[in-house]
């Protein structure tokens, strides 16, 4: 090798450094950069020329490559830290908007609500004939009735809250698949097809990056490198971005037996995602598995709670009488019998009986007639034609609305009341009940009540000052429920509330848990990817003086070199 091959070991050792250096000078200048991967640079030997017989000597160095110093596999990690943390914040926050909402342990949740209800009926069982009483008593329904509307409305407007934030994240998902299927392309063309997973597009590489940690955010991706530099990302074992091309991300609602049902779909082929992570996943959960059976409950015990109270208010009677009645309850089929799937009756009837009571306010005659229920052969049409025709019940006339509610009329002079409803009929056709309703959205205390109080019942037996449907009612609060398998409706509802306390202490821990992996995961990937301002400084230092060496070496070169023309 003669001194022309020397100057150029200098020139390589001096691009060489200034390569590196201008590296290690691009880390340091995105030390706070989000997103920014520390660059190597990757020097190598150059390949040495022989000088002799099995004697070789160095040619200086080259710049192999600059890479972004990366773990892939603590990426990996991360990014599912990233999509469980995210979901666990979405359960936490809903479930905790749930137990608001329901506001127990307070003087103004429904336990206490339901207390004073009952309360109320204790205290008329003690003063039947007090009409004040029966003002509070009414009252204290109508409390229960308007909270457990409000309650319900509240869990309609946080379901309305889960598909708006569904919808923001859809269609902010569907746009980072865009961008990561953009950067794609960017990526392969930059680094001519020969990417790998070293590449070169560190900037570009750092972008998709984080777009895809950001994806990670809604949901639970994986992703597969391709020998072109490009990343396919798939969810569970659906491709959503294949090499340049995002496959698309919607929404779908749809109507189901159950209501609006809301599914996630690939844009392209319409493939529903299965989502278990990340907010989006969460969110779907929140939805199926939080607010909606928070919704069922709310009118399952609403439905019940007007049942089982209109059941022993249809039996008794208040301090006067009414006339006429017509049902609270629309039946949608009156021909079809009573418990059959067509009639449209909210609650089931038992085969039974109920005494109907033709009452002379006059002079206080009264005939009473039984009117006999066979819900599995029976409907509503027959119950009418039994007492119009088969017991042909005098100065009463009981019809079928054009909207299907059940009516009873009695001839002028004439007053009805009801005793001994084993079927449970007046109750599931809404006869004399205390409420109309049949689930949370309208649930009230009937108006005829809030009218004249004195139609209240208290006795079931006609006797003046009788208090036996007052004490019926305070019996109520504790008495088993066939529908709720054996629970009383305070026994329910404390259920309900305590499973919801349980479900949120968990997603509490939960979040914090994942917070605590998420930011130690982070830490790890820092300390591999991160930049540290004093490594760098010792690098460049390093560098300087592998450039200042390489100068002084040409110098050298450069001095013989006059030295020998100078001889010439």
């Amino acid at each position: 090798m003669g001194l022309n091959g020397a100057l150029q070991i200098g020139r390589s050792a001096i691009l060489t450094s200034q390569a590196a250096i201008s590296v290690a000078g691009n880390n340091m200048a995105n030390a706070a950069t989000p997103g920014y991967h520390r660059q190597i640079a990757n020097l190598s030997p150059s390949r040495s020329d022989a000088i002799g017989r099995n004697q070789f000597v160095g040619t200086g160095v080259s710049l192999v490559s600059v890479n972004r110093a990366i773990d892939y596999a603590l990426q990996s990690r991360l990014r599912d830290a990233i999509s469980d943390e995210s979901a666990a914040t979405i359960d936490e926050r809903f479930l905790s908007a749930v137990e608001t909402i329901q506001n127990e342990l307070s003087n103004d949740d429904l336990s206490s609500r339901l207390s004073a209800f009952f309360n109320a009926f204790s205290e008329l069982a003690n003063n039947p004939l007090d009409d004040a009483v029966r003002t509070v008593v009414l009252q204290q329904g109508v409390s229960v009735a308007d909270h457990v509307n409000m309650i319900r409305d509240e869990y309609v407007t946080l379901r309305e809250e889960v598909d708006r934030s569904l919808g923001t994240a859809v269609e902010r998902v569907d746009g980072l698949l865009g961008e990561i299927a953009t950067l794609n392309q960017q990526i392969a063309t930059a680094e001519g097809g020969q990417g790998g997973t070293t590449g070169g597009a560190n900037s570009l590489r750092d972008r998709r990056d984080q777009l895809i940690d950001e994806l990670s955010a809604y949901m639970d991706v994986s992703t597969i490198d391709q020998p072109n530099g490009v990343v396919d990302v798939l969810v569970g074992s659906t491709p959503i971005v294949l090499a340049g091309e995002s496959r698309g991300l919607e929404l779908r609602r749809e109507s189901g037996p159950d209501g609006v049902e809301v599914t996630v779909r690939v844009g392209e082929d319409g493939t529903i995602l299965d989502v278990p992570s990340g907010s989006i996943g969460a969110l779907m959960r929140q939805r199926s598995e939080t607010v909606d059976p928070a919704i069922a409950a709310i009118d399952d015990f609403a439905g019940q709670l007007a049942f089982q109270v209109n059941r022993v208010h249809s039996q008794g009677q208040g301090t006067s009488l009414r006339s006429e009645f017509t049902g609270s309850i629309r039946l949608e089929d009156p021909a079809a019998n009573l418990n059959g799937d067509f009639s449209g009756l909210p609650w089931p009837i038992e085969n039974g009986s109920f005494q109907l009571h033709v009452v002379d306010p006059a002079s206080g005659n009264r005939t009473t007639h039984q009117v006999s229920v066979d819900p599995q052969n029976d409907s509503m049409q027959d119950i009418v034609d039994r007492i119009n025709v088969d017991l042909g019940i005098p100065d009463v006339t009981a019809s079928v609305t054009a909207d299907g509610e059940f009516r009873l009329v009695a001839a002028t002079g004439r007053e009805i009341a009801f005793s001994d409803d084993s079927s449970g009929f007046l109750a599931a056709v809404g006869v004399n009940g205390f409420f109309t309703g049949t689930d949370a959205t309208d649930l009230a205390v009937d108006q005829a009540l809030l009218d004249d109080p004195s139609l209240m019942s208290t006795s079931t037996d006609f006797t003046p000052g009788g208090n036996d449907a007052a004490l019926a009612m305070v019996a109520l609060e504790e008495k088993p429920i066939d529908a709720f398998n054996g629970r009383s409706l305070r026994e329910k509802w404390q259920s309900s509330v305590n499973e919801l306390a349980v479900k949120t202490s968990a997603a509490r821990t939960s979040l914090q848990s994942s917070q605590l992996v998420r930011a130690n995961l982070d830490a790890q990937s820092q300390s591999v990817s991160g930049v540290s301002i004093d490594e760098e400084a010792i690098d460049l230092m390093t560098l300087q003086r592998q450039f200042q060496a390489a100068a002084r070496f040409i110098t050298v070169i450069d001095e013989t070199m006059q030295t020998l023309l100078s001889i010439a």
